[in-house]
């Protein structure tokens, strides 16, 4: 099977070994992609690296599940609804993005930082529920937001492990 076939195709079957490897993979670039929605880099190249690098990501995702799910008798709807989830969460998480990316392009008082902390979104939201800057009711909105965002990654997270757990079945013999 081709690498492209391996991540782009929902068609087929595979083995839990391959897809362990394959998701390792999915799940690193998603979690690189992080950097791209950093204040720093949002100024500087946009938001559409971010979504283009997710939706292929969130795609190879859906596809690699597709596949195991059908190499363990099972159907692929929960894969999907599940890719959904993820979808809109990284959706929020841009927005959010933006939201802070402006917030911190309109203040003039501080001086431009480039700590690698400030190359992690959570890093750089953590460090907005910690400032002793007053928050008040939108710190309540931020925690919310952010468990918006957390709780669709950690299902697919479980999901990719129950997923590629499961035994596989044997194939159907063809109709004779």
């Amino acid at each position: 099977m081709s690498l492209s076939a391996l991540f782009f195709s929902a068609h087929g079957r595979l083995a839990p070994k391959p897809f362990g490897r394959a998701i390792a993979v999915v799940y690193g670039v998603a979690c690189l992609s992080q950097i791209l929605v950093s204040p720093l880099l949002l100024q500087w190249i946009g938001w559409l690296p971010f979504a283009a690098v997710e939706a292929i990501a969130a795609w190879a995702w859906f596809c690699l599940h597709a596949k195991r799910l059908r190499d363990a008798g099972s159907g692929v709807r929960p894969a999907a609804a599940i890719t959904m989830l993820y979808v809109l969460a990284m959706v929020l998480l841009l927005l959010l993005a933006l939201l802070l990316a402006g917030a911190t392009a309109s203040d003039a008082t501080s001086a431009p930082t480039a700590r690698l902390s400030d190359f992690l979104l959570p890093a750089v939201l953590l460090a907005q529920l910690s400032d002793d800057a007053g928050l008040g009711l939108f710190a309540y909105v931020l925690v919310g937001m952010l468990l918006l965002i957390v709780i669709p990654i950690a299902m697919a997270i479980g999901f990719s492990i129950w997923s590629g757990s499961r035994a596989s079945v044997a194939a159907s013999p063809p109709p004779s």
